[in-house]
């Protein structure tokens, strides 16, 4: 075959088998050693074999779990212990809720009730578009619950014929504030990679009501980006006729025993989460109230078919994820990296330490995903606040902040799925997420750090 006609499925398969080859070639010695070099290399390959969807994600998150104890990264019982994790259990649940709350019209009514109130304007929609996404945020979790809530906002822009930058308001401040909820409302699913993987240099715990209590303050750079995103993409032309959303109402008719049964379930599953500080039961048995609640007699909103709906796929990503840092940990990747480091770190400030962990998160989510950066930079980070006595929360969080910045749609898939409606260009996708990322760092390194200081973060 010549070189000319390789298909880029083929180029993609070439790198992958590439990048484990000449990371294997660096010579190892006393510090970096032929474990830490197969370790790199298994990690490179599978994250890179994970971004080109080669494979299904279920058999690519396989292959990277059980690639670790049979290359003696570390052992077997290390490399699956991920799976005896609340993380990823909890996302499990999430999960199985999604598919039980979209059987439910609980979301359509809540943004077509609030598109109506808008009476037109668009300023007032862009609010609303972002309190709906931050009712769907509190009572669900979890890329697939997000792109409802983006597929019900892209109908709301093709009901009101809004196009470029109108679109890419509506769009993305659906997704940013779904996603940037995160800040303050902790997600079992997606930060818990990175505490999961700190954790494996010295124990995190962490509950709902306490990362909100270390996080509220970021509620603020997330308003002022909605105020931002709303006057930046309002659109010349009036928007067009609202009543769509009134008759899309009334088609749904009174709320449904269904409906009802559900939102009392999921009130039921907040208050349990945001008072665990007080029962102190677990957060897992909420989520596992959650999702077996619905299939209880005289409930009866889930059935059996509802299981094979479930994002499997997505639920061995993370445990894959968490797998990258648990090997790591086995093969000293975090005391290598500390070690390399620490010479430099010396007179440098636990501010200024954050500040550059979250510059380096923004810098790795060009190249890798936000995951990947999670899971490479938990184990390596959390040593070196150990060895310099700085609280590692803080740099989970500032990880967590960095990964969260983009230019690209590329960069984050749930915001390529925004982008993939195909209502915006690549120009009106970027100044939106410029001015995000420069509100929430100036926010983080000012009002962020001043509360974390109060908190005894920094």
């Amino acid at each position: 075959m010549k070189m000319g006609k390789l298909s880029k499925k083929s180029i993609q398969w070439i790198i992958v088998i590439l990048s484990f080859v000449l990371v294997k070639l660096f010579p190892t010695g006393e510090l970096w050693t032929p474990t830490l070099s197969m370790f790199l290399a298994i990690t490179v390959s599978g994250i890179l074999l994970l971004a080109f969807n080669l494979l299904n994600n279920v058999t690519s998150s396989i292959i990277l779990m059980f690639a670790y104890p049979l290359l003696k990264v570390c052992s077997l019982s290390q490399a699956l212990s991920n799976w005896t994790s609340e993380a990823v259990w909890m996302t499990l649940c999430c999960f199985i809720l999604v598919v039980l709350i979209q059987k439910t019209t609980i979301l359509e009514r809540i943004a077509y009730k609030m598109a109506s109130k808008c009476n037109g304007n668009y300023i007032a929609l862009v609010f609303g578009v972002a309190l709906i996404s931050i009712v769907a945020r509190v009572l669900m979790q979890g890329i697939l619950a997000l792109v409802s809530v983006i597929a019900i906002v892209y109908g709301m822009c093709k009901a009101l014929n809004l196009k470029g930058k109108g679109a890419a308001g509506l769009l993305l401040t659906c997704t940013f504030v779904y996603h940037d909820s995160n800040f303050f409302i902790y997600s079992p699913g997606y930060i818990a990679i990175v505490f999961k993987n700190a954790a494996t240099v010295s124990p995190m715990p962490i509950d709902y009501f306490t990362y909100f209590m270390d996080n509220w303050v970021f509620i603020i750079p997330l308003v002022l980006t909605t105020i931002a995103t709303a006057f930046l993409c309002r659109p010349k032309e009036q928007l067009g006729e609202t009543t769509f959303f009134d008759e899309k109402l009334k088609e749904l008719g009174a709320w449904t025993d269904k409906d009802k049964k559900m939102l009392t379930i999921l009130i039921l599953f907040i208050l349990y989460l945001f008072t665990n500080s007080i029962h102190k039961l677990g957060m897992m048995y909420g989520f596992v109230f959650v999702i077996t609640a619905p299939f209880l007699p005289g409930i009866e909103i889930g059935d059996a078919k509802d299981f094979s709906k479930v994002s499997w796929g997505g639920i061995f990503f993370v445990a894959a994820c968490m797998t990258i840092g648990t090997a790591g940990a086995a093969a000293g990747f975090g005391k290598f990296i500390s070690t390399i480091a620490l010479p430099l770190l010396q007179n440098m400030s636990n501010k200024v330490f954050f500040a550059a962990t979250y510059f380096l998160s923004v810098f790795l989510n060009f190249i890798m995903t936000p995951a990947a950066v999670m899971s490479v930079l938990g184990e390596p980070l959390a040593q070196i606040c150990q060895d310099l006595s700085f609280n590692p929360y803080g740099m989970v969080y500032s990880v967590f902040q960095g990964i969260s910045q983009l230019l690209f749609a590329y960069e984050v898939t749930v915001y390529m799925v925004a982008f993939s409606f195909g209502l915006m260009s690549t120009k009106e996708f970027a100044k939106p997420m410029i001015v995000k990322f420069l509100i929430q760092t100036i926010g983080l390194l000012t009002i962020g750090f001043l509360w974390w200081g109060v908190r005894g973060i920094v």
